[in-house]
């Protein structure tokens, strides 16, 4: 709680966004905490007043990404709507993660596997709420039969390499003028 006379703390919010960007370019391993402080232009030791480690920052900052991805997802995916409806609004909102925010979603790409099996409970994995989504449209009749797990990770595969490409290609398009095209990919991949 601040006081009147206490400033607001300016240093977390510039130490994350300094560390999002060096872990998706280095790697959490690659990345030192020197390096975290030199880019968020403070002193080592003002990193620590605000988290135990390099692990407690790098799993934080996943988590807080994480956590608002797939709240999203999930809004999304018990919302009304039809299953392409639905669709379109996944594949919009993947997209938007990535335009506006290229370097945690680089991050969180690259390191799901690596705090995904330790997620607080409140957060439900992408996978479990993109399975959800394949379940709901198999007993609707509009997705085709096979396993819920293999084709939630085939679509969400998809869209993860769709995103990375286009940052890998250097944003030479507007991701949106293909929301369609990968729509239609995507439901040509599931549809029964």
């Amino acid at each position: 709680m601040e006081t009147l006379n206490q400033k607001p703390d300016t240093k977390r919010p510039v130490i994350v966004r300094a560390a999002t960007s060096l872990f998706a370019e280095r790697g959490i391993d690659g990345t030192s905490m020197r390096a975290i402080a030199e880019a968020a232009g403070v002193r080592e030791a003002a990193i620590y007043r605000h988290f135990a480690g390099k692990d407690d920052l790098a799993r934080e900052i996943f988590l807080s990404w994480y956590g608002w991805y797939c709240e999203k997802l999930q809004r999304i995916v018990s919302g009304p709507g039809g299953i392409l409806d639905k669709l379109h609004e996944i594949v919009r909102h993947e997209f938007t993660a990535v335009t506006d925010h290229s370097d945690a979603f680089v991050y969180f790409c690259e390191n799901e596997a690596r705090f995904v099996r330790s997620l607080p409970p409140e957060i439900a994995s992408a996978r479990r709420v993109f399975t959800a989504f394949i379940r709901g449209g198999q007993a609707q009749g509009e997705v085709r039969a096979g396993s819920p797990d293999l084709l939630a990770d085939m679509l969400s595969g998809a869209l993860c390499a769709v995103a990375l490409t286009w940052l890998g290609t250097g944003r030479r398009k507007k991701l949106n003028t293909q929301l369609e095209e990968v729509v239609q990919g995507c439901w040509g991949m599931i549809k029964a």
